[in-house]
């Protein structure tokens, strides 16, 4: 009888403690819910009832600690916010998010302005490949930018026309300046 007893009370005290967890947990939800993480509310309600119905005592001692320091890491819950709002945005303005899709050109004021220069230049010049001066070519952002914006137009090793900033020197090739902005110069060498 001490036994059945004993073993009741063990019962209860175990339901309590996760009665009391389920209120923190609950607490916790509910703030998440209230400054609008809806969706990060349900996925701690859902982990911790799996936690608690599937593993043991000592691995929620593990469990809990490490997700509160996560939970309370603010850059976590702020980067999750914003990506959540930049969604939301995108799915309730979709007719703009289409018409920047669908629309030539649209993508192009976010650019460099020297890979502006140059695709203004192989456009109006109807180019269909160049290559980069050494100087362009070094620089990854403004490789990328060009190979990226231009296409279908091609970058090509051995295409007589090419890129270059005005400052840059000529080594030793013979060209011809055929175009020219503020930065870049397009010209025809061989």
């Amino acid at each position: 009888m001490l036994n059945k007893s004993s073993t009741t009370y063990q019962l209860m005290r175990d339901n309590r403690k996760r009665l009391v967890q389920l209120i923190i947990l609950g607490i916790w939800a509910l703030f998440q819910f209230s400054v609008g993480n809806k969706f990060y509310a349900l996925f701690i309600i859902v982990f911790f009832l799996i936690l608690a119905i599937s593993r043991p005592p000592s691995f929620m001692l593990v469990a809990i600690p490490v997700l509160v320091i996560v939970l309370f890491n603010t850059s976590i819950i702020g980067t999750a916010t914003q990506l959540k709002q930049w969604n939301l945005n995108t799915i309730q303005n979709y007719k703009r998010a289409l018409v920047n899709i669908f629309t030539p050109d649209s993508g192009r004021k976010v650019l460099p302005d020297q890979v502006r220069q140059m695709l203004s230049l192989l456009i109006s010049n109807h180019i269909t490949s160049y290559q980069l001066s050494p100087r362009l070519y070094q620089d990854p952002l403004i490789m990328q930018r060009i190979v990226e914006s231009a296409w279908p137009i091609k970058m090509d090793s051995t295409s007589l026309y090419r890129l270059s900033l005005i400052d840059e020197p000529n080594h030793n090739l013979i060209c011809v300046v055929i175009d020219h902005t503020r930065e870049v110069i397009l010209a025809n060498c061989h």
